[in-house]
């Protein structure tokens, strides 16, 4: 399939086509975020007549519907939906594209949606008759307007390509006149805030709905909200600061072994009661080495006894270790652990994560990153890395959790929550605090190196 712009239509086109383009990709990347502004106003002010290509009005309109049934949009469901719609999906469009990059600032939004609106209350099609997405097998049908020969304006598709008809958009009468016509009409001079004569004011259904017509769609999202506060197991978490929710959560400790037994210890809990999948990114620790400390947290015997095949069958330590092992395997279905490369992108990690949301048909999900300092060795910035994972925490809504030895970090924009791991007079500290918060939430723990468990303190 040729790109759009190359076939009748011109550079006008062309233009346009990205535009409808980039409003549907802002659409995917949040249409999953509750309370989304960028997604609101999309679906607060365009309808599908305000597309121009048939698959771009189809896009909108599944996207709409799924969004209406309160379903999670994912590449499956789209796809689903587009062929229930009869609509085949061009060569030149890659469904996953339009679920990659970062949403739009508010106001370069405001300017393709403005260019849309324009576009269709002009009161005439934005694209030339004849233009289109062109599909293999049939040629352009060359396009002629009232004040121009078909000679001059007619565009042939390339041989071997055909082109799929846009369904007209409403013209207006104006636009039906001949060149003579139309130079009879009496000129008038747009006030501020009038429409200039020979152009249609929108349809008021286009802009305004009442919230009768909203309030099913604004219910749904309010359902899809709750019940993605994840539980954790500390009661310095869950009871004090209400659980985690979706976000992106910083944790800093120079001790690395340390932190890495914390994030485990913290994975496994959460798997435990909340029953989320939760994805084990670890770019330090093989994860045959992650099993024997889970093991020998749960059994309280030291893991290098495990390791080293020390313990006597039918021992006090071996019934531990076997009896609890036994039992943690009820809720380790839900945790998969990657030995991480260091060159994994935010693609991959957040494909993983739709892939985990989509085969245990869950609503959120944890994603942890273990180093993020270790992550970063294909050249990215640290910040770079912040702003990654968080884009794959909005476009997920989900938790994910990433860890550094960096402190400077904690400074950077867009993270949720920020804490930090540290030993404060003979005890370890875990310190943590929401964006919008003043005051952190302070939890002390025991820890026990030899088994790797941190066992939390009453609150002084």
């Amino acid at each position: 399939m040729v790109p759009n712009g190359e076939q009748a239509g011109g550079s006008e086109l062309k233009e346009l086509s990205s535009v409808e383009r980039s409003v549907l990709r802002a659409l995917c990347l949040t249409i999953n975020v509750a309370g989304s502004v960028v997604k609101d106003r999309i679906l607060d002010t365009l309808t599908k007549d305000h597309f121009s290509l048939p698959i771009n009005r189809a896009l909108f309109a599944a996207l709409r519907e799924l969004h209406h049934r309160g379903e999670y949009v994912v590449m499956s469901n789209l796809e689903d939906e587009l062929h229930a719609l009869a609509m085949e999906t061009p060569e030149s469009l890659s469904l996953e594209d339009l679920f990659r990059g970062e949403p739009p600032k508010p106001a370069e939004l405001k300017g393709w949606v403005d260019r849309l609106r324009e576009s269709t209350t002009r009161g005439k099609s934005p694209v030339p008759s004849g233009a289109s997405e062109a599909q293999p097998g049939v040629a352009a049908t060359p396009h002629t307007t009232p004040a121009h020969s078909a000679k001059a304006d007619a565009v042939p598709a390339p041989a071997g390509r055909m082109v799929e008809t846009p369904t007209p958009v409403k013209v207006a009468p104006e636009a039906r006149m001949t060149a003579a016509e139309v130079e009879k009409q009496p000129k008038a001079r747009a006030g501020r805030g009038e429409a200039a004569e020979g152009k249609a004011r929108p349809p008021a259904s286009a802009v305004l709905s009442s919230e009768a017509e909203e309030w099913t769609s604004y219910l749904q999202e309010v359902a899809a909200k709750q019940g993605k506060v994840l539980e954790t197991g500390f009661a310095g978490l869950d009871e004090t600061a209400g659980g985690l929710s979706p976000g992106l959560m910083l944790v800093v400790d120079q001790d690395l072994n340390r932190l890495s037994g914390f994030l485990k210890q913290l994975t496994d809990q959460i798997a435990a009661r909340s029953k989320v999948p939760c994805l084990y990114l670890s770019f330090g620790v093989p994860k045959m080495a992650l099993r024997i400390r889970t093991l020998s947290r749960l059994s309280g015997v030291p893991s290098t006894d495990i390791e080293k095949g020390r313990i006597k069958k039918g021992s006090p330590e071996w019934e531990s270790v076997e009896q609890n092992g036994r039992a943690a395997a009820e809720w380790l279905k839900w945790i998969f652990v990657v030995d991480a490369d260091p060159e994994m992108d935010f693609g991959q990690v957040g494909d993983m994560g739709r892939r985990l949301l989509e085969s245990k048909g869950a609503t959120t999900c944890l994603v942890v990153v273990d180093s993020l300092d270790k992550m970063g060795k294909g050249g990215e910035s640290p910040h770079s890395l912040v702003a990654g994972l968080k884009e794959v925490s909005e476009s997920l809504d989900v938790l994910v959790i990433a860890s550094t030895a960096n402190r400077a970090l904690l400074s950077e924009p867009g993270v949720d929550f920020l804490a930090t791991l540290r030993e404060v007079r003979g005890a370890v500290q875990f310190e943590v605090i929401r964006a919008e918060d003043s005051r952190p939430t302070i939890i002390r723990f025991e820890y026990r190196p030899v088994i790797h468990r941190f066992t939390e303190q009453p609150a002084s």
